[in-house]
Parts: C-alpha cells; sequence; structure tokens
C-alpha cells in the first residue's frame, strides 16, 4: 500500500520536481506524497501485455501513443501515476495531455485506491473515454465506458473477449494474461 512520505502538502508542479529515492515510484494525492508499492512479476508483464495489446492497434494512428507508467494530473494536488495511458496529445512534459483510455492493474495492496477514489477521479476526467481495471491475482477485467448520460462497466472472466470502443477492436483476456500463471 501507498505509504505518506511526509506531512506537507504540495502542488503537483513542485512534485513534478520531487526526486524521491531511485527506483521509486510516487504519487501526490491531495497534495500529499505516496510512495508506491512495487509489483509483482504478473503485475508487470499484464501492464506490458496491455500496452502491446493497444500500441499495435494505434500504430496508423499518429499522434497516438500509449505510454507506461503515464502521470495524470487531475486537479492542483493530485497527480496518478497509471500502469498505461493512451492518448492522441503530443507532448514532452511529465504529464500526459488528454488521455482517451486508462489502464490500472489491479494488486492487493492498490486494489482498493485503484477501484475507489483513483477510478472516479479518472472519470471525473473529460477527455476519458475508457478504462480497464485489469486484475494481477484472477483472471478479470472491469471495463469503463463513457456514455452520453455517464459511465457504464462490465466485467470479463476467464477467456472472454470485449470491445474496445477507444481502440474499435475487441481484445481477447488471453492476450491480456499471455505469459503469466492466471
Amino acid at each position: 500500500m501507498a505509504t505518506n512520505l511526509d506531512d506537507l502538502p504540495m502542488s503537483v508542479a513542485e512534485f513534478l520536481r520531487f526526486e524521491g529515492e531511485p527506483d521509486r515510484r510516487y504519487e501526490l494525492v491531495d497534495g500529499r506524497i505516496r510512495m508506491m508499492a512495487a509489483g509483482s512479476n504478473d503485475h508487470g508483464t499484464i501492464a506490458g501485455n496491455c500496452w502491446g495489446e493497444i500500441d499495435r492497434r494505434i500504430e496508423r494512428r499518429p499522434p497516438c501513443r500509449a505510454q507506461v507508467e503515464g502521470g495524470i494530473q487531475v486537479s492542483d494536488d493530485t497527480f496518478y501515476v497509471a500502469d498505461v495511458v493512451l492518448t492522441c496529445k503530443p507532448s514532452r512534459e511529465q504529464t500526459v495531455k488528454d488521455p482517451l483510455l486508462i489502464v490500472e492493474v489491479l494488486s492487493p495492496g492498490t486494489r482498493a485506491q485503484d477501484k475507489g477514489r483513483k477510478l472516479d477521479d479518472y472519470k471525473g476526467l473529460a477527455s476519458v473515454m475508457e478504462i480497464w481495471l485489469v486484475d494481477s491475482e484472477r483472471r478479470t477485467v472491469q471495463v469503463w465506458w463513457r456514455e452520453a448520460d455517464g459511465w457504464s462497466a462490465r466485467d470479463f472472466l476467464g477467456s472472454a473477449a470485449f470491445e474496445s470502443r477507444v481502440l474499435e477492436d475487441r481484445i481477447a483476456l488471453d492476450r491480456l494474461y499471455r505469459n503469466t500463471e492466471l
């Protein structure tokens, strides 16, 4: 689970200048720095598989790009690092501009945050059209789609496949969980 490093609040601008410890990842939530828990081998493999599935579907859609560990600013004092983010806005900054699709790989230590506050914050971003919550312990993917009147979600299990509206293609769970024991 993420831990608080300091009780002094800071802005996203200050956070982006924060260096922290080498080989550690951090997020900023309500002005407080939180160290992110290290992911399991399956977590990293699943994130890489999600990136690959997204990347091959956007090859002919420049300037669209998928980014692993993409930084997403949701307010002046909250900045998350998503496992994978798709955007079609070029940027050289540390923050992904106008994310369309966000992927979070759920781990025991991050599940509550990812499915709670973080999901709500992502849904509040006007550019986000789709969110995948991919479980790292069992073959379950929850997909959220922006609708005209709000958000809808559906769970996919086992060897199912789902339609990604953003990617305009079907995504097989077998591909997302490739090279894992799940």
